[in-house]
């Protein structure tokens, strides 16, 4: 008897084709013509029957492994054997300024907690909430007037209060629009707390944990007497929590009061614009974070330990980086260093670091502290030249420019947009030649930027390193001139003891300072400090500056590697006021 040819794939016509050429093996239909009889449709049901079969158990295997799931819930199945909670919708969070004229005499002013606000983005309402309550305290001494209060750094988060009664027999939250973190839970009335792990819990402790469910929703669980105390049937369980919009509302700019309680008029300023907003944690995100989870435990002992717990936690996170306290000069021995920059802004703000603090503080070792320090930026003045052909092109030399400009920006915005990045001029030159078919060829010049602000008409000393070699000029000599001169670091323009000047350096390791008001440049100050060309660290003494040019002086760097890595501590970032597009039209 003939043996069936394998399935090579699961196509329709392939499998009928297979089967087929079984019959015609057979002795009985070894000239049957199979497309002019009945049989035929036998074997488009056969095929089609053998198709959803395979296709069915293909996807039924798929769906058991955690780097081949596709759906949600089997994913959420990986995740719960993994112990991993994927992450929840987040609420977009806003800092504002309430000022409030109390109906009232008095020193005290609350802003109770859920206090409600409403914020506009577009054609969309969003409603808004205070997480704690505020007290303000004002400075005036006629009790028996309107008091006047400003209350500063208020937090408020988007969306609505739910509160949901449940039972030991179902403790699944109905709704799958929940945020997380703003889940409170009480049993007969008494507040139970919520735990990401069974260390240290005892049998009584009053804790609850959470599941995930599917359709995005979770469940609560309870210790059964043994990792905290277990509700018994007809226990009164209580759950509040907040809904929300996700990323819909953020980018609220404006918000007004629904009125507060001994208030005759509130006004609210937002400080810092909605942002955070986030959906559900992705298929994507789960397949990768779930094992990196199950590694950590919740605990942070490895740097990477410490970011992969923030990212899990805050998802705000943009970039980050993490690095021992034995790295840095002078060494910091006991410390974890972490640089953090959120999604909307240039760093973290002070309340972001103060929560990214408490929540690493009952998860590291009592020998390390983790120590934040401000996200630094390496920003890197770029020169393109760019020639194109006119011929096979309508556009004009500025459109070109213009595009040119807005393929680096969105470059530095794709590819460099965190720590420990490197812009690799081959690649750019990639990216700025596919902008138009026009363009027949560019040439990028990256020189590497480090900013300093002053305290003006006041002594300084700066340091600084471009932690790269830098292309060290021939030295300096006074009787041949500044003329043709190539420094390896150069500034803007900035103001000392009344004169006008760039400072740079003179090729034999000195920093100095030369005029840059006349057509005659010359040297204005020598010695005013050191460069080491090997390693591209700056040294300045006794720097007085009255002032300077932009919002803060560039260091212009010319290092020896033309692709621009950054240093552990910094972003690369090309910002449009340090690019500069030169078109040339290519001529016969």
């Amino acid at each position: 008897m003939a043996n069936i040819s394998p399935i090579q794939n699961l196509d329709f016509f392939e499998t009928k084709s297979a089967l087929k050429t079984y019959l015609s093996n057979q002795d009985r239909f070894a000239d049957y013509d199979f497309e002019g009889s009945n049989m035929n449709v036998l074997l488009d049901l056969l095929a089609y029957n053998t198709f959803y079969n395979n296709y069915y158990y293909n996807m039924a295997i798929s769906e058991m492994f955690l780097d081949s799931a596709q759906e949600r819930n089997s994913m959420i199945s990986h995740a719960k054997e993994l112990n991993y909670l994927p992450r929840s919708r987040r609420s977009a969070k806003a800092v504002v300024t309430f000022n409030v004229t109390a109906t009232q005499s008095g020193n005290f002013f609350i802003i109770p907690k859920d206090t409600k606000i409403n914020g506009k983005c577009g054609n969309t309402t969003f409603t808004f909430l205070t997480e704690k309550a505020y007290t303000a305290v004002t400075a005036m001494t006629d009790a028996s007037s309107p008091r006047k209060f400003l209350v500063q750094d208020v937090e408020v988060f988007q969306g609505r209060l739910i509160t949901e009664t449940l039972d030991t027999s179902n403790t699944v939250l109905s709704n799958n629009m929940i945020d997380t973190r703003s889940l409170y839970v009480e049993v007969n009335g008494e507040e139970y707390v919520y735990k990401t792990d069974i260390f240290g819990i005892t049998a009584t402790d009053k804790v609850f944990y959470l599941q995930p469910e599917e359709d995005e929703k979770y469940s609560i669980q309870f210790g059964q007497d043994k990792f905290g105390k277990q509700p018994t049937p007809g226990d009164n369980i209580t759950a509040k929590y907040r809904i929300n919009s996700a990323e819909e509302a953020n980018g609220v700019t404006s918000m007004t009061s629904n009125g507060l309680a001994g208030a005759a008029n509130v006004s609210i300023t937002v400080t810092t614009p909605s942002n955070g907003g986030l959906s559900a944690e992705s298929v994507e995100s789960i397949r990768a974070f779930a094992p990196k989870a199950l590694q950590v435990q919740e605990r942070a002992v490895t740097t990477r330990d410490y970011e992969i717990l923030l990212r899990n936690r805050f998802p705000n996170i943009e970039a980050i980086s993490v690095y021992g306290g034995d790295e840095v000069n002078p060494p910091e021995f006991g410390k974890v260093i972490i640089s953090v920059d959120v999604t909307g802004g240039e760093g973290a703000a002070d309340f972001e670091i103060a929560s990214f603090t408490e929540y690493l503080k009952d998860k590291t070792p009592l020998t390390i502290e983790p120590v934040f320090v401000p996200a630094k930026f390496l920003f890197v003045d770029t020169v393109v030249d760019v020639v194109f052909d006119p011929n096979i092109t309508t556009k004009s030399p500025s459109q070109i420019r213009s595009e040119v400009t807005n393929a680096i920006t969105g470059y530095s915005t794709s590819t460099l947009a965190d720590f420990n990045k490197t812009l690799r001029q081959s690649r750019l030159a990639a990216t700025l030649d596919a902008v138009d078919n026009s363009i027949i060829s560019s040439s990028i010049f990256a020189s590497p930027i480090i900013q300093y602000v002053p305290v003006l008409s006041t002594v300084s000393n700066p340091a600084f390193s471009y932690e790269t070699a830098l292309v060290q000029p021939y030295a300096y000599d006074a009787t041949t001139g500044l003329s043709g001169f190539t420094p390896a670091v150069r500034t803007t323009k900035l103001t000392i003891e009344g004169t006008l000047v760039t400072l740079q350096d003179d090729g034999s390791g000195k920093m100095m300072a030369v005029t840059a008001s006349t057509a005659s440049v010359s040297v204005f100050k020598r010695n005013i400090g050191t460069i080491d060309y090997s390693t591209g660290a700056i040294k300045l003494s006794n720097l007085v500056v009255d002032s300077y040019e932009g919002s803060a002086i560039k260091f212009i760097a010319n290092s020896v590697a033309k692709d621009v890595k950054a240093p552990k501590d910094r972003i690369i970032t090309i910002r449009g006021e340090d690019i500069t597009v030169n078109v040339t039209t290519l001529t016969e």
